[in-house]
């Protein structure tokens, strides 16, 4: 295990939460598994110049270190996007959740959850509802023996060029968690009926893609008048990679819709 200073600290710092204030429609970024508000920064930026209230929230166990993660459950996730959500609704009257990953999973289930809420749209990027890893499955077994996988050197590099905290051990007991919060959304019973974009890139290796169409088949009404983008440049890393800023427009024109 690597012990040493993490190389990422000069970047701890931008992985607070943030709040941009705008107009009284207000847009509800969520990370995803592992990462920080830095993924969401760019968009919630990008959002705020065309108007937008803009939040970006810090998942519990996120953006400190890797090894605060397991001290956390899906719950304790969920209830952070209550609070962001709390905050938000303090200043605007209509609220925009937009998801990234295992964020995605939480946005929906934040919707299910607030039915006095006025949510306009909804938009899920990479939407993690299933997973391609199968070793996933096997985590809550394997978090005994094997506490951090190590994401590897690429993926550190990638973090450091695209100036983002997040941790680059997955903690075996915070996979074997998002395990927990994906039994607990196929559990519920729910019809959102929000408009939705879901969008995510052909190079995606993380998530299974098959899933989204179970998904907004069992969970989504007509009403949501689903629409799906895919962008042929962009991997998991969706608001960073070559795509994301085509992605930003492509989002606006769906809000302003």
């Amino acid at each position: 295990m690597d012990d040493q200073q993490d190389k990422l600290e000069h970047l701890k710092k931008r992985a607070k939460p943030f709040y941009f204030d705008g107009s009284e429609t207000g847009v509800l970024l969520t990370h995803g598994l592992t990462a920080s508000p830095t993924e969401m920064l760019s968009l919630g930026q990008f959002l705020h110049k065309k108007g937008f209230s803009v939040h970006g929230v810090r998942l519990a166990g996120h953006g400190t270190n890797y090894r605060d993660l397991p001290k956390y459950s899906y719950l304790d996730w969920l209830n952070s996007c209550t609070e962001g959500l709390d905050l938000l609704t303090k200043k605007c009257d209509t609220i925009i959740p937009i998801g990234i990953s295992m964020g995605a999973l939480l946005s929906v289930l934040l919707i299910h959850q607030n039915h006095d809420i006025n949510f306009k749209k909804l938009v899920l990027l990479a939407p993690a509802f299933g997973l391609k890893s199968k070793l996933a499955t096997l985590t809550p077994i394997l978090s005994y023996f094997v506490k951090f996988v190590y994401k590897g050197d690429s993926v550190l590099q990638y973090y450091l060029d695209h100036d983002l905290y997040a941790y680059y051990y997955y903690p075996t007991k915070a996979i074997s968690q998002y395990m927990s919060l994906r039994r607990y959304f196929q559990k519920r019973s729910m019809q959102i009926n929000v408009p939705t974009l879901i969008a995510y890139g052909n190079l995606d290796d993380t998530i299974e893609v098959t899933e989204i169409d179970k998904v907004t088949n069992e969970k989504f009404s007509p009403e949501a008048k689903i629409e799906i983008d895919t962008f042929p440049h962009s991997g998991h890393n969706f608001t960073t990679d070559p795509d994301a800023q085509e992605l930003f427009e492509q989002i606006k024109i769906f809000l302003d819709d």
